[in-house]
């Protein structure tokens, strides 16, 4: 059964903030976290507040972090299934599909909506302000869609409102990840290492048997 936990961004919120992050962490068993994290001027509390929460209903409130002139609101949740949310498609392969296999595969693909309110002030601004959508994943990032800049286990995709296109269908961002199974490797040499000591022990032992010539 999906949950309904599909993201869509107040375009409001875009417009009102010097920085907006949507983050994931995904774990090698699908589930993780998620959260959201805004940043504004402080006069802009109880909005960003509210427009964090009206895009992260079930997500948990932290802390809000206000300085003299800025704030900083932030949501998380922790999902058991990643998978099983709207908008959402996250993928491990590993030793039930492929027992043998030197690595695991993990692949994720998550669409984000943007709310617009249609009138001109967000016209002239969608392609001029930006979000930050960060990945962590269980192994090493091999390959995201579109390109994004990638550390090892982590990718940041820097997106515009106005990636959302046309049709309306929101942003689809995309990663795959592998992680070398050392479990696998080190079974595989230990009965390789077990099969050539019995072969040598075996030849050893008919040469020992061979009758001598007097």
């Amino acid at each position: 059964m999906r949950t309904s936990l599909l993201i869509t961004i107040p375009f409001v919120l875009l417009l009102n903030s010097d920085q907006v992050i949507i983050s994931t962490d995904m774990h090698g068993d699908k589930s993780g976290i998620r959260r959201v994290q805004a940043r504004a001027d402080s006069s802009m509390v109880d909005e960003i507040q509210k427009w964090t929460k009206e895009m992260t209903r079930q997500f948990y409130r932290e802390p809000v972090h206000k300085g003299t002139d800025r704030v900083e609101v932030a949501r998380t949740n922790q999902v058991n299934d990643l998978s099983a949310i709207d908008g959402i498609t996250a993928g491990v392969v590993d030793i039930v599909q492929e027992p043998l296999a030197f690595v695991t595969t993990y692949t994720w693909e998550e669409t984000i909506n943007i709310d617009f309110l249609g009138n001109e002030r967000e016209r002239a601004a969608a392609d001029v302000i930006t979000f930050e959508y960060r990945l962590a994943m269980p192994g090493e990032i091999q390959s995201t869609q579109p390109a994004a800049q990638v550390d090892g286990r982590s990718a940041t995709w820097t997106l515009r409102p106005s990636d959302v296109g046309p049709d309306g269908n929101g942003i689809t961002v995309s990663a795959t990840a592998t992680s070398v199974r050392w479990d696998v490797i080190a079974l595989l040499v230990y009965v390789g290492g077990y099969i050539l000591y019995r072969v040598i022990a075996f030849f050893v032992r008919r040469a020992r048997l061979r009758p001598r010539k007097i």
